[in-house]
């Protein structure tokens, strides 16, 4: 019995490691927000040197954070908001050293400070430096700055907008065979396994994967793809993580206005419209019209401590839908309808209805006879042959997307600060899945995304960082037109397949989704010696 006791206690404590160690690649998929700087102050000798002050200082908004190194000379800044950061050390009996790091989302940059003996009046300005690694963790990612981001050609195409870029990484291919999903393969993986947040919330869309918010590439400050062996704060999946991270004001007041222009009429004629126009007519391009315009601007509302940013972006498109012609009676053929239907004493409510909206302009020259070689001739003489003609269907199509994009960040102090996002999208389209535009519907979709974020520096060795979101969006498909027909209340897809025609709405409406995400994250970094550890919980 006293043998046992122990037992179970080693037991127990061994089961509880494996939990402990199971649950980051589990439940720890929480998305970075920030960037992040690590790096070792040391001597001219390579001596670690402790109790040195390091600063991280944004250029942009002045804001600064501070840490103390610890006896293995080892100093760490998380959460920085992405940009320019001014990195100063400092320590007793040596000269201040100062260096420029461009902090990016998502990403561990090492960088080591060598400080040489001196007074700490004088200061050693490191200019030219290289640009800074990954050296702490071994993802492989990439980072694309919002002035490579607002010079894509086709910038904002689709809901995927820059994650397009993701194909000019290593390891990145089309998505072309390899199962559903929206996006690209990363690693030869599936579309599926590929994980997508904006500043750190989910916005991966539960029914078909893919990414469901769209942030213009304007307001976006950093875009990050990471793959290879990412941290476990990541988790979820296991192809790429594609963070998203939304512009932040600084000190100085900044605005742009922008437009860009694509229609048809600046379009080069593609060869498949000249082999298909009529000879002598000269060609011309269906319609595509693409006009995406927008504004933004961002600064100061008390200076060096709290800052906004808004962008709001338009984007309607006309296109020329793809023609389709169906059989349909002519007028004589509805005359020829009517007259049969009342000789028989059947109602031509319904034909009359009918005759509103599918009414074939011309006749083809060959009536429509249920009547063959193989119809018995008791039967053939209970039809009325009809007047049909072929009538040309050319379903409208547009889009009109509204987009709002905010930030606001605050400085609390030295040790706190709070960050506030919010993500507006609003699609409207035509529905025109139907064959007669009798049945056509308008379809509106829109999407919320909320995330606020508190970062707090409780030591030089210890952080926290407790963030909530929510994102909602859905759509609903309704069914067209259902008093189409006086007689019924609401109409069926009729098909008549010796005419191609489809009379009745979308056969796919209705449809509804509506998807509604709540996300509540605790991070906390602990610096202990020459080692940093992190522990975290999500709930969702």
């Amino acid at each position: 019995m006293n043998r046992a006791l122990p037992v179970a206690k080693f037991t127990a404590i061994a089961l509880t490691l494996v939990c402990l160690i199971a649950l980051p690649s589990a439940y720890l998929a929480a998305q970075a927000t920030g960037g992040t700087i690590v790096g070792t102050v040391i001597d001219s000798t390579g001596a670690a040197v402790a109790n040195a002050d390091v600063e991280a200082r944004s250029v942009g908004t002045n804001v600064a954070a501070t840490a103390k190194t610890g006896d293995t000379g080892l100093y760490r800044f998380d959460n920085l908001l992405p940009g320019a950061y001014k990195i100063t050390a400092k320590a007793s009996g040596f000269k201040t050293i100062s260096q420029t790091a461009d902090v990016q989302v998502s990403r561990t940059f090492s960088l080591n400070l060598t400080l040489v003996p001196g007074s700490t009046s004088e200061t050693i300005e490191v200019s030219g430096a290289p640009p800074l690694i990954d050296a702490a963790t071994p993802e492989i990612g990439t980072t694309y700055e919002t002035d490579t981001l607002r010079s894509i050609p086709t910038a904002g195409a689709g809901i995927l907008g820059v994650i397009n870029l993701s194909l000019l990484q290593s390891g990145v291919g089309s998505s072309g065979g390899l199962g559903a999903g929206t996006g690209p393969s990363v690693s030869g993986q599936r579309p599926r396994n590929n994980n997508f947040t904006v500043e750190g919330i989910d916005e991966n869309d539960k029914g078909v994967t893919g990414p469901i918010m769209y942030v213009p590439n304007d307001a976006v400050g950093n875009f990050t793809i990471l793959q290879n062996q990412f941290s476990p704060e990541f988790g979820h999946s296991t192809g790429g993580q594609f963070n998203t991270s939304i512009l932040s004001g600084t000190n100085s007041f900044h605005g742009t206005a922008y437009e860009y222009f694509q229609n048809r009429n600046l379009n080069a004629i593609d060869n498949a419209v000249v082999l298909t126009t009529s000879p002598g007519t000269k060609p011309k391009n269906p319609r595509f019209d693409r006009n995406r315009f927008g504004g933004q601007v961002g600064g100061p509302i008390f200076k060096n401590k709290l800052f906004f940013f808004v962008n709001y972006e338009r984007t309607p498109i006309g296109e020329a839908s793809t023609p389709a012609a169906v059989l349909a009676p002519t007028a004589l053929g509805y005359t020829q309808l009517q007259a049969a239907l009342t000789g028989a004493g059947a109602s031509t409510a319904n034909v009359d209805a009918l005759q509103n909206w599918a009414v074939a302009p011309s006749s083809n020259g060959s009536p429509f006879d249920m009547c063959t070689s193989q119809t018995p001739s008791a039967a053939c003489a209970a039809t009325v042959p009809i007047d049909v003609g072929t009538l040309p269907i050319q379903a409208p199509f547009f889009q009109n997307n509204s987009d709002l994009t905010t930030s606001m960040d605050y400085n609390l102090s030295d040790r706190d600060q709070i960050r506030g996002r919010y993500v507006y999208n609003k699609l409207s389209q035509i529905d025109n899945t139907a064959t007669l535009p009798a049945f056509y519907t308008n379809v509106v979709i829109p999407g919320h995304l909320v995330s606020l974020a508190e970062f707090h520096t409780f030591t030089s060795a210890l952080s926290n960082e407790v963030r909530v979101g929510y994102l909602r969006t859905g759509f609903n498909y309704v069914v067209g037109n259902q008093t189409f027909l006086p007689s019924l209340d609401a109409f069926p897809n009729v098909t008549m397949d010796d005419l191609g025609l489809n009379v009745g709405p979308d056969p796919n409406a209705p449809q509804y989704s509506q998807q509604n995400l709540y996300q509540a994250v605790d991070n906390v970094t602990w610096i202990k010696g020459a080692h940093t550890l992190k522990f975290g919980v999500e709930g969702r």
